[in-house]
């Protein structure tokens, strides 16, 4: 990541790198600016300064992009997985896509301005909130494999969807593997790129038991977006006022980023061995009576 230079020279010394991640994963976390810098030493501005600087640079970091998969080898991969997940073994899902109301404070008119539309529009009756339309796709492992912020929280699931450029990709010939499509729910249209459920079913038929299995499968978008609000609380109360349309675009797309690499590190192989302890670890640990750790495998051959 490059560093702002200009803060180099600051009276107070330069807050280096480290600080600003803790800031930032702080906020992200749902904690109060006030309470940061006081933490940390610093003034409200530079903890301001610190939560933009880490989401330009998650935004900026090419490895972290997120790209619905156009190859059929990676789109067959993510319907394996959903196959796996699935117990009627339903093998032609290549993601389940919903929307999320993005919480945020009233616009005000200058906001308003900017986007064209009146502040009403971002209210969303269904939640009683001011928001931002979000619509994702996840895969398997519950990693967005696509979003999109571009409507206010008034805009239905089907308008926000409609004009996004990954619509006109699906309805290219060839985009997606044979047989494969998006899973969505009854607030999208029924397409060959789209599955939804059977409308106003009822009593056990097999109407209602596609619908049964194709939530099944579909539940994993609502259970990715539980999982990004529950490790950001910034998600779960209004962002600031000060913060502008684009500034909350990016915000959620840096956590929507930071979401993903999280999921990929839990992924990873993990190794069977302890990491060692620096030689002040084991110091401090035996200063204040710890106990060292042992790899249950040393464990259960009995300490040999």
């Amino acid at each position: 990541m490059a560093y702002n230079s200009s803060r180099l020279y600051a009276p107070n010394g330069r807050i280096h790198p480290t600080i600003s991640l803790a800031c930032a994963l702080r906020f992200f976390a749902g904690g109060d600016p006030l309470d940061i810098m006081t933490s940390y030493g610093i003034s409200k501005t530079e903890v301001h300064n610190s939560i933009e600087y880490i989401i330009q640079a998650v935004n900026d970091c090419g490895d972290m992009e997120i790209h619905f998969p156009t190859y059929h080898e990676e789109q067959k991969k993510i319907a394996e997985g959903f196959k796996a997940l699935s117990d009627a073994d339903i093998d032609n899902c290549v993601g389940p896509i919903d929307g999320m109301l993005v919480w945020v404070s009233k616009p005000n008119a200058k906001e308003c301005k900017k986007s064209g539309v009146r502040s009403k529009k971002f209210f969303c009756g269904r939640k009683h909130k001011f928001g931002l339309n979000l619509q994702a796709i996840c895969d398997h492992e519950k990693r967005f494999t696509y979003i999109s912020i571009k409507f206010p929280g008034a805009t239905s699931d089907f308008l926000a969807f409609e004009a996004t450029p990954l619509r006109i990709m699906l309805e290219t010939p060839g985009f997606l593997a044979p047989g494969l499509c998006l899973f969505g729910d009854n607030a999208y249209v029924n397409r060959f790129y789209m599955a939804t459920p059977f409308p106003n079913v009822k009593g056990d038929n097999p109407k209602d038991h596609y619908n049964f299995y194709q939530l099944q499968v579909r539940i994993n978008i609502k259970c990715a977006f539980g999982i990004l609000v529950h490790r950001w609380g910034v998600l779960r109360k209004p962002t600031p006022i000060h913060f502008t349309n684009k500034k909350i675009t990016a915000l959620v797309l840096a956590l929507c980023k930071l979401h993903n690499f999280l999921i990929d590190a839990r992924l990873e192989p993990q190794n069977d061995h302890p990491t060692t302890n620096t030689s002040e670890d084991r110091l401090n640990l035996d200063l204040n009576g710890g106990i060292p750790m042992q790899s249950r495998k040393i464990a259960e051959l009995g300490g040999r």
